[in-house]
């Protein structure tokens, strides 16, 4: 008992006199407190203060025991794996052979490519006997043109005439046919094609009408009957063509050139056959190429520099990538405008091309030109190309000179530094037609001649193509002067019809539609538009694309990447005569026989990657395993890494250029571009030394678009192909074995195989081939595998292939059409088909899953085969529904088939991950991701103990139903009034549990929900939720972090870079006196002006009407300007932009699953110290963890996976060297060899062309001078004696 002191009176007394006033504000009175009597109180007992209770070891293991039971126990009620092996009893065991895989490939591609050349060289033989009879075509001869071919070209009527009969027609002034031709649309041909017809596509830059052109269009009419013949003997041939020189491409069968295009941006036609890659290599490579432009004083505030840059790209874009170029600017210097290229040559893909062609834009032009050391240093860079060992050696060299004078005549000087003339010389004079004339013609003509090569005037950019199609016809020379040889050319990867300058002109269009809808949201709401929030919004958008490398890489656009088969068309001339008109008074002729040694053409057939993908045996490498193909330089012609567009249809820079180092990415971390030398020497190994071979390496396997990863050994063996695509076969250590169905694809077991699918859901995987048309007639793969099942059923002798076509004007039933099927692949599929048949016939599967505790789940298997059975199991649940339909149709393919195989002895339980995906356009989204991703997977290898792997089975479930289920075991209420010795539990307030998985991905978790944003990928990850705890469980090593380099990754530097200035020559205190004499003359001047004006004024009377418009149209203009300039704001202004090639890094994180990392795992929390406690989940990959939510500290930021970070070049020229030429050096650090092309070298030899070396000036022909003066003597002699007899007559 405490007496109430006095003390306590006076503090109540002072309360009250605080509380208690009168209204009167003047005299406030306060009350008296008095009469305090002596009580007793008791004071509250003290509340203990609320400890930390920890969540318990044996507590956290019972909750993932409990979890795990509920996992297991819906995979033996719904997938009955028991029941799935009675069906597989009749088994075998086999040992994924790797050789075998890659002979059985190699075989099969080789035989494909075989054929096609087969097919290219019989219309290279037609085109040859065609040329040699050619006829001239008839006066009214027209043209089937691809351009608006399936239109009816109707006359033009003149309207200006009422009467319909009496109106004239307007004739249109071309060649081209004005029939409509029948186009029906081809899946196969990916166009409007028809079968019956050839059609042409002519050049932009050449006139179709020309007489020169119009003759061979005409002879290559009877090319139709040989592109029918090698379609009727197989119909899986794509495009046949012939391209000639003269700049045509006839091609077959007819196709609407607009429907084979997949970027329709308008603009300007930008296609010519004679520029493609196929034809280009046919005509003899490689190359070393030098461009030399020049950079002098003289070539400046012309439009020379203009015409320079254009000549330059197309001449870049016209070479293959074996060929070597440099492009140099020389005036008192000669230096590459990309630092690290100078005393070098480098390969002449688009990436090189591009980051030259950015720099050379913004060449300065000063000084003089000292010609002689330009040439000595070219000629002594080539040289030491040539003797190097570090390349394949090159074909011919030559020298490419852009200039707009020569001052002299270096003849003899480039006898001194190349006697043996092994480097051509090009001279392409740049210069105004009616401008100053020097001798530069003369000595350009002589030099260039004489080192076996052509001086040429260019002057607009109309003659840019035609310019490099004669460099071009120069350098064929040596190929088509053996005459005996005809080379079989395989082409690189490339976009069939596709152009990459069409590509950056499309995002200059996403950057216009950008700044479109900036300044309509202007307009709508300026205030709005200019909050700090959408300013920042706009800010990060650009930010998640250039550093975060967020941008979209699905293909919304199929580019029907490709290669070619191609053989060049010799011309059979072997001479002829020009006669030329002399520039003289008398305008005598000149004449001189030259040799002809050129081409006609390029005949050649295409075979898309879409295609070629069917001859290759997928199902036999399994999960985990790939099959791809490389070429001769080590880039890659088919991987199932590549990933060739972005933004959706924007094709990448470097998409022809996917080195196999890029795809396939050694275990150990390293820098990106330092590959370890171990791996340098593999790809040495496969690329030129060993024709096949096999080498274990260990790897990091990237999937499921570059957010997943996997450190494992791989076994990788090769064999090459033609001596010019080498097929690799890389299978993980842990799916050696596999266990196939034993038995052929026989009548009768297509008959069991037809029982056990017909009326049943299942799929095939939708890329293999198993039985297809060539051009598809059912819409659905499920559809067609049933089709042929029952055509073998029905058909004893049913072929396995049937490729040749018939024509006929009676469209083919769907038993006439043509096919081919992968025997052993069906007779797999139907096999387990019967297999899993009893499985199928589960009746009760909604009363088995009434009481579920994972709600209604779809129950799969899934072999190696393709094959796809389910089942449906419905339950009450107030979450979503499985589809009705399958979504996971790729089998081996899938992610959670391929983390299973890795993983066979666990139930793995998957979560989708997809990247974050931002659009160009602010105003766009991207397609939703399709209701699969939302869905989580548990998944079993299935397969005998020693047997191998039959395939996996499991069951798609909710995600919700496994936060119930988390929720009712680990966030239990506690009863009333017994908080305080409740055990402790995860409420989502103090502790958090997550289900995580192996890569640090949270499956499940029961914190408090939060409404979802937008933009927020649908799969969270520890290290961005909870970094302190990624962060402890980094420093235990319980998780490590794996770096994934991406090199095929884009990136996007402005269009106008601002550079860092260098120092001034001039002290700043002289520049300073300039400046401000400068400023006073100036100011001199216009105050003069002005005194001038002044003084000269007369009162004028402007009340006239002109002035009073005059002032009205002024108003009018000044309140435009004012209304603009209230509705203007500079940041409203699109940051423009190009993309190029560059490489990024992703951080992913992987578990360590050591004993020592799980008893790591399972210490005692320590609140913000060790903030959680965790453990297994029996059985499966997950792992189970109570995370303290109260540390104020969340900890540093660690590295987010959803981050695609741009690597950092650490060069020193940060804003000294413009982005494109560090990025273009830093790619080329490390030169990866490759391996001289399979086609025959023929060099250019200086003795052989005596013949084109008739230098100096053209004389008359005497002879026929005097001829010409005395047929016209004789001619008057005639005309007198008939004129005199007319008058002795008369």
């Amino acid at each position: 008992m405490i007496p109430l002191t006095s003390c306590i009176k006076k503090s109540l007394e002072e309360h009250q006199g605080h509380l208690l006033v009168n209204k009167s504000k003047t005299n406030s009175v306060p009350l008296k407190i008095a009469n305090v009597s002596q009580i007793g109180y008791d004071p509250p007992k003290k509340k203990k203060k609320n400890m930390l209770r920890p969540i318990t070891l044996q507590l956290i293991q019972d909750w993932a025991r409990d979890i795990s039971n509920i996992l297991h126990e819906n995979e033996n009620l719904t997938v009955r794996p028991e029941e799935l092996l009675k069906g597989f009893s009749d088994i075998k065991i086999e040992v994924r052979n790797g050789t075998a895989i890659v002979e059985k490939t190699a075989k099969a591609l080789e035989e494909l490519l075989e054929r096609r050349g087969r097919a290219a060289e019989a219309i290279m033989r037609k085109a040859e006997e065609l040329a040699a009879k050619k006829e001239n075509p008839p006066s009214d001869y027209t043209f089937t043109r691809s351009i608006k071919i399936d239109e009816l070209k109707e006359l033009t009527p003149d309207d200006e005439k009422p009467d319909e009969k009496g109106k004239e027609w307007d004739m249109p002034l071309n060649c081209s046919s004005r029939n409509k031709v029948l186009l029906v649309n081809s899946a196969h041909f990916d166009a409007k094609v028809s079968l019956e017809q050839t059609s042409v596509h002519v050049a932009t830059e050449v006139f179709e009408c020309d007489p020169r052109v119009i003759e061979h269009i005409y002879w290559t009419e009877g090319l139709i009957k040989t592109f029918r013949d090698n379609y009727a003997k197989d119909a899986t041939l794509d495009l046949q063509y012939m391209c000639s020189a003269k700049g045509f491409l006839r091609h077959y069968p007819a196709a609407l050139w607009p429907s084979m295009y997949k970027l329709n941006v308008g603009g300007e036609e930008l296609y010519d056959c004679r520029l493609r890659p196929w034809y280009v290599s046919a005509s003899g490579a490689p190359r070393d190429v030098l461009i030399l432009v020049d950079a002098s004083g003289s070539m400046s505030n012309s439009s020379n520099l203009v015409v320079a840059e254009q000549f330059t790209l197309a001449l870049l874009s016209a070479l293959t990538d074996d060929d070597q170029v440099n492009v140099l600017r020389f005036n008192v210097l000669v230096e590459s405008p990309i630092p690290c290229f100078n005393e070098t040559l480098v390969p002449a893909n688009h990436v090189n091309s591009a980051a030259m062609m950015a720099v050379l834009k913004h060449q300065i032009t000063v000084n003089e030109t000292w010609m002689t050391d330009v040439l000595q240093y070219s000629v002594q860079l080539l040289k030491k190309h040539r003797e190097s060992n570090l390349r394949p050696p090159s074909c011919q060299q030559a020298i490419v000179m852009l200039t707009d004078s020569l001052y002299e005549n270096y003849t003899e000087l480039m006898r001194q530094f190349d006697p043996e003339g092994h480097i051509r010389l090009f001279i392409l004079w740049l210069h105004d037609p009616n401008g100053l004339r020097d001798d530069t013609h003369l000595f350009g003509d002589s030099v260039s001649c004489d080192r076996d090569g052509y001086f040429s005037e260019l002057i607009t950019h109309a003659d840019v193509t035609e310019q490099v199609m004669n460099i071009l016809r120069v350098m064929e020379r040596p190929l088509v002067a053996q005459r005996k040889q005809r080379l079989r050319v395989y082409s690189d990867v490339y976009a069939n019809v596709e152009d990459p300058r069409r590509s950056e002109y499309y995002w200059q269009l996403k950057e216009n539609a950008e700044q479109v809808y900036r300044y309509s949201e202007l307009r709508r709401n300026k205030d709005q538009f200019l909050t700090t929030t959408r300013q920042y919004g706009d800010y990060l958008h650009m930010r998640k694309l250039e550093k975060y490398g967020q941008y979209y890489e699905d293909e919304q656009v199929n580019y029907r990447l490709q290669v070619s088969v191609s053989v060049p068309v010799f011309d059979s001339t072997t001479v002829e005569n020009i006669t030329i008109t002399l520039e003289e008074e008398k305008q005598r002729n000149s004449t001189r026989t030259y040799p002809v040694n050129r081409l006609l053409g390029v005949a050649g057939v295409d075979i898309p990657i879409d295609h070629l993908k069917l001859i290759l045996p997928y199902h036999l490498v399994g999960a985990g395993g790939s099959l791809f193909i490389v070429d001769h330089r080590g880039n890659i012609v088919i991987h199932e890494n590549s990933k060739p567009v972005f933004d959706g249809d924007i094709l990448k820079p470097g998409y022809r250029t996917v080195d196999f180092l890029d795809v396939e990415q050694p275990a150990k971390d390293h820098y990106p571009r330092h590959y370890p030398q171990e791996w340098l020497d593999f790809r040495n190994s496969l690329v030129i030394e060993h024709p096949s071979g096999h080498k274990t390496m260990e790897v990091k396997t990237v999937f499921e678009g570059g957010m997943r990863v996997i450190l494992e050994k791989k076994d990788y063996f090769w064999k090459r192909v033609m001596n010019h695509y080498t097929v690799v076969a890389s299978l993980p250590k842990y799916n050696s074995k596999h266990a196939v169905p034993e038995g052929a694809f026989t009548q009768k077991v297509a008959e069991e195989a037809w029982k056990a699918l017909n009326s049943l859901d299942f799929s095939v995987h939708p890329d293999w081939l198993y039985c297809q048309h060539v051009d598809p007639h059912f819409e659905d793969r499920k559809d067609e595998v049933l089709h042929f099942i029952e055509r073998r059923k029905n058909e004893s002798h049913f072929a396995m292939r049937k490729i040749t076509h018939l024509f006929t004007p009676i469209k083919p039933i769907v038993r006439e059409k043509t096919y081919q099927c992968n025997e052993e692949l069906m007779a797999r599929t139907s096999k387990e088909a019967v297999a899993t048949y009893r499985w199928t016939q589960n009746e009760d599967a909604e009363e088995t899953c009434s009481d579920c505790k994972l709600g209604s789940n779809l129950a799969f298997f899934a072999s190696e085969s393709g094959l796809m059975r389910w089942q449906l199991f419905r339950a009450t649940s107030r979450h979503a529904q499985p589809p009705d339909h399958n979504l996971w149709s790729r089998g081996p393919e899938e992610a959670w088939y391929r983390r299973a195989a890795a993983s066979p002895d666990k139930l793995v339980i998957h979560a989708p991950v997809a990247p974050i995906r931002i659009l160009r356009n602010s105003d766009l989204s991207p397609p939703p991701l399709g209701e699969k991703w939302h869905w989580l997977t548990a998944a079993r290898t299935l397969g005998h103990p020693t047997k191998g792997i039959i395939g996996v089975a499991g069951y798609h479930f909710y995600p919700q139903h496994l936060r119930d289920v988390l929720n009712s075991y680990t966030n239990f209420p506690c009863p009333e009034g017994e908080e305080d010795t409740c055990e402790p539990h995860c409420d989502g307030i103090v502790w958090t549990c997550l289900l995580i998985d192996d890569g640090g991905w949270i499956v499940s978790t029961n914190s408090v929900e939060e409404e979802e944003v937008e933009d927020e990928p649908i799969r969270q990850h520890l290290a961005n939720t909870y970094p302190a705890v990624m962060s402890a469980l980094l420093n235990a090593n319980i998780f490590k972090l794996r770096w994934v380099h991406d090199y095929q990754a884009v990136c996007f530097p402005p269009v106008k870079e601002t550079l860092k200035s260098s120092a001034s020559l001039i002290p700043s205190l002289m520049r300073s006196m300039w400046n401000t004499v400068q400023l006073l003359i100036y100011v001199s001047r216009d105050m003069f002006t002005l005194l001038s004006i002044l003084s000269s004024c007369v009162v004028v009377n402007g009340d006239t009407e002109a002035e009073k418009e005059k002032r009205r149209k002024r108003v009018r203009h000044d309140y435009e300007r004012e209304k603009y300039e209230r509705l203007y704001d500079p940041r409203v202004l699109v940051n423009r932009t190009r993309f190029a090639a560059c490489d990024r890094s992703r951080a992913l994180y992987e578990f360590q699953r050591t004993p020592k990392s799980m008893e790591l795992l399972r210490r005692t929390p320590s609140p913000c110290k060790w903030p959680l406690i965790g453990t297994e989940v029996p059985g499966t990959n997950l792992l189970l963890l109570a995370v303290y939510n109260n540390c104020t500290n969340l900890g540093k930021p660690v590295n987010n996976p959803f981050y695609n970070q741009l690597v950092t070049i650490d060069d020193g020229d940060e804003g000294r060297v413009r982005t494109a030429a560090r990025l273009a050096c830093w790619r080329n650090r490390v030169p990866l060899p490759a391996r001289a092309p399979a086609t025959a070298c023929y060099p250019h030899n200086y003795s052989y062309e005596a013949g084109y070396r008739q230098c100096g000036p053209w004389l008359p022909d005497p002879d026929t001078a005097s001829n010409i003066q005395i047929s016209k003597l004789l001619l008057f002699i005639v005309l007198v004696n008939i004129l005199i007899n007319i008058y002795i007559t008369t």
